[in-house]
């Protein structure tokens, strides 16, 4: 009976000790499946966390392209500001020489116009007006000092006045010359085909003069004739008429020397 006894106690001992690991078991287990499922999100946010890295990365490289390519960019960019400050000092050079060259020109074209009135003065109340402009001296001459009407033939004024003008030219050899002849409206009416012939025929008996009794040198005249195409003023009266009538001297300055700086910097 204590056999039994012991052995019922022995048993009893071990069904209460089974039934005590059992539940801790269970509660094992219970905490193996919790923590089986936060390792299942952490490995899904892993999983996320590592997608993002790999597109991250795409990005990362397509930054890197693009600042690369920047880079380049900005480096041009750079070259091409300094070469077009480079340009624009060159430019800025050449073109502080060339106002200089202009305001040298402009003096002296000034100062050949106040040379040319006051040489010709005493023919300003015979029709003679020396101006000075954009550059150029216009020596203006009215035909009633120098041709008769009709004619082209120079009378002895004429030739008195274009003895002061060819002191002048002779004294300043590289200006160039333009004689121009001009008429009034009315239509000549013997002697010449037309008012074209009769100025362009003045303006040479003109450049003859200079040339034949004054010893101007031709290489730098340029004669022609504008008929009545280029007055003065109104053809409606005898005083207007009498403007237009003229022969204009125009005296250019030499700007070769200006061309050779445009052209020694391209």
């Amino acid at each position: 009976m204590q056999q039994i006894t012991g052995a019922l106690l022995l048993l009893i001992t071990i069904c209460i000790s089974s039934c005590g690991s059992g539940k801790e078991l269970k509660e094992s287990q219970a905490k193996s499946d919790s923590l089986g499922g936060v390792i299942n999100q952490l490995n899904s946010q892993v999983d996320q966390c590592n997608s993002q890295v790999s597109q991250l990365k795409v990005l990362q490289s397509a930054n890197d392209s693009m600042i690369t390519r920047l880079k380049n960019q900005n480096a041009v960019v750079m070259q091409e500001a300094y070469d077009c400050r480079r340009a624009k000092e060159a430019a800025a050079g050449r073109m502080e020489e060339l106002n200089q060259a202009l305001a040298a020109n402009g003096l002296s074209m000034k100062e050949i116009q106040r040379k040319v009135a006051d040489t010709l003065n005493e023919f300003a109340n015979a029709g003679v007006e020396v101006s000075y402009k954009s550059g150029v001296v216009d020596i203006s001459m009215q035909d009633d000092l120098l041709f008769n009407a009709g004619s082209a033939r120079l009378g002895k004024k004429g030739k008195e006045a274009l003895a002061v003008v060819a002191r002048v030219l002779n004294e300043y050899p590289n200006l160039k010359i333009y004689v121009i002849g001009n008429t009034d409206s009315i239509q000549v009416t013997k002697g010449f085909t037309d008012n074209w012939t009769l100025s362009t025929e003045r303006a040479n008996s003109v450049v003859r003069v200079l040339r034949d009794q004054y010893q101007v040198t031709m290489d730098r005249v340029t004669s022609g004739g504008r008929a009545q195409y280029n007055p003065v003023a109104e053809n409606i009266t005898s005083e207007g008429r009498a403007k237009n009538r003229r022969t204009d001297i125009i005296l250019n300055p030499d700007l070769s020397g200006l061309w050779d700086l445009i052209y020694k910097q391209q």
